[in-house]
């Protein structure tokens, strides 16, 4: 089996499985935290035989372990060499959705949340099946394999771009008129447009590695737009200028498999 899916109680009781008692003890308190020491107990006992249904515990010195084959699971979302996370808004525009990929020994593993962040899913993945996996994820269509920068703006323009669309729907012909003067692309009006749609708020793709003590450590950050006809795709170059392109395979891929970190 190359995925799990695992409930709040059974995802605790894993945790404490593996010795990682710091861990299953900080979702208790996030989910549970009026709960007192016998009803913990109580829920670890419920989760065991929960687990045992499923064919993923044994028995072991009288008590409940975690099969070996799924402790790989517990311990890279416990501790992952590296994590890309992407993040999507709803079509309200007020809720996100999010799925991650974590690595570790050479192994890739999605992580997604279901049924209001109440159950944990992981499946263990090939780093070939990535870009399908993310592609479904954003909605992709189909894409070309590589695209040109179409413009490139400064951090500084990038914020006030964002600013001056985030209040409105279309954008004033002030705007394409502003906008337009500091790049001549003729993209810049669809952007505009895209932009103007979502109030200025975009879909991400966050690359974090984690050092010694399993502190994260920022790797780089990149979004994604969705349009009316295109996907754009906005990163940042060495001089930590903002790029715009239409999504393309081979960006997509480098954002997945990125491990250079960007310094501010």
């Amino acid at each position: 089996m190359n995925t799990i899916q695992l409930s709040i109680e059974e995802l605790i009781f894993s945790f404490y499985s593996e010795g990682l008692y710091e861990q299953g003890i900080s979702i208790k308190e996030a989910y549970f935290p009026a709960m007192n020491d016998s009803e913990l107990k109580l829920m670890l006992e419920i989760a065991s035989r929960s687990l045992l249904a499923k064919e993923m515990v044994e028995e072991v010195n009288n008590q409940y372990k975690l099969k070996r084959e799924y402790t790989s699971y517990i311990h890279t979302l416990n501790y992952a060499e590296s994590t890309v996370k992407a993040s999507k808004f709803d079509v309200s525009l007020q809720a996100e959705d999010s799925i991650s990929f974590h690595f570790k020994d050479g192994e890739v593993y999605l992580h997604k949340l279901l049924h209001d962040h109440q159950v944990h899913y992981l499946s263990k993945l090939t780093k070939e099946s990535m870009f399908s996996i993310i592609s479904e994820f954003f909605a992709f269509n189909s894409l070309k394999a590589e695209c040109e920068v179409l413009f490139t703006l400064k951090s500084e323009e990038f914020d006030e771009l964002l600013e001056d669309v985030s209040q409105i729907n279309t954008p004033s012909e002030i705007t394409i008129q502003k906008w337009g003067r500091k790049s001549d692309n003729p993209n810049m009006v669809e952007l505009l447009d895209d932009l103007s749609r979502r109030n200025g708020k975009m879909d991400s793709i966050l690359s974090l590695q984690y050092d010694s003590n399993n502190n994260p450590e920022f790797i780089d950050l990149s979004f994604i737009i969705p349009g009316k006809t295109e996907f754009w795709v906005v990163t940042r170059n060495q001089n930590l200028d903002l790029c715009f392109q239409r999504a393309n395979e081979s960006t997509i891929n480098n954002l997945l498999l990125n491990n250079k970190i960007i310094s501010a």
